[in-house]
């Protein structure tokens, strides 16, 4: 991995319950319900995200998507986390909320009508089982933000985790787009490209693991309690003779 990703993956974020916006970017149906002014915001970040997942559609071969993605892919993720950073802002959070589960059904429905005989089924699977686990993971997100800031002596270990899950949220979310353009765009993908497009989604199961792990930092889990068995009169007579029996079997060996 090229120096600017490798620092683009270390980058510490604040912290996991400032993340909520980072999934699901919204589609242009749901922006349809914000002000004019933040579509128009939007708009202009969305039409940067095309024009960098271009460069890459353009690639004939696995070795060339490779390089090209190297080239945009920080700048991508960048673009990514601003659009996220200024829709905490400006957007109230049960709008944003619904804005990604309206994305998430609209990318399925798109999937489900034209992945297959674009991509071939275990490309388009692949991408639906993607779509899956980010529902998922924005689920453990939203808990996470419920949750509230981690104590004071975890937040160093709070920003680790945010900052790699930053990273494998956009590293799921270029290639899921990708396969989003090649639709909107009408572009063929080859073979060896969709190997590499359905090995970046798999990021997307890095991220629930890393959710998880917040979640578990702010919400401990429970271990089970297991009660004392009852131990009467019964049970130790039980227990005497099973082990007069065995010292008998060890004498006769």
């Amino acid at each position: 991995m090229n120096p600017a990703l490798v620092a683009e993956r270390q980058s510490a974020a604040v912290s996991l319950d400032k993340l909520l916006a980072l999934l699901g970017l919204p589609s242009k149906r749901s922006t349809a319900q914000l002000s004019g002014a933040t579509v128009e915001i939007f708009k202009s970040v969305t039409k940067a995200l095309d024009d960098l997942l271009r460069t890459t559609l353009d690639a004939r071969t696995a070795e060339d998507f490779v390089v090209a993605r190297k080239q945009v892919f920080g700048d991508y993720a960048r673009s990514v986390r601003a659009l996220a950073d200024l829709a905490r802002v400006i957007i109230p959070k049960p709008v944003i909320e619904r804005l990604m589960w309206e994305s998430f059904s609209e990318i399925e429905a798109e999937l489900r009508e034209h992945g297959a005989d674009r991509f071939g089924a275990p490309t388009r699977d692949q991408a639906m089982f993607t779509v899956w686990s980010l529902r998922k993971t924005s689920d453990l997100i939203r808990k996470i933000v419920k949750a509230g800031p981690v104590a004071e002596n975890l937040r160093q270990r709070d920003a680790k985790l945010a900052g790699e899950f930053s990273f494998c949220a956009a590293w799921t979310q270029f290639h899921l787009d990708y396969l989003l353009a090649a639709i909107r765009f009408d572009k063929s993908v080859q073979v060896e490209i969709l190997n590499e497009i359905v090995d970046g989604l798999r990021a997307a199961v890095n991220a629930y693991g890393l959710a998880r792990q917040g979640l578990d930092l702010r919400v401990p889990p429970v271990e089970p309690h297991l009660a004392k068995p009852e131990w009467d009169e019964e049970d130790e007579k039980l227990l005497r003779s099973s082990m007069h029996d065995m010292a008998d079997e060890v004498e006769t060996v």
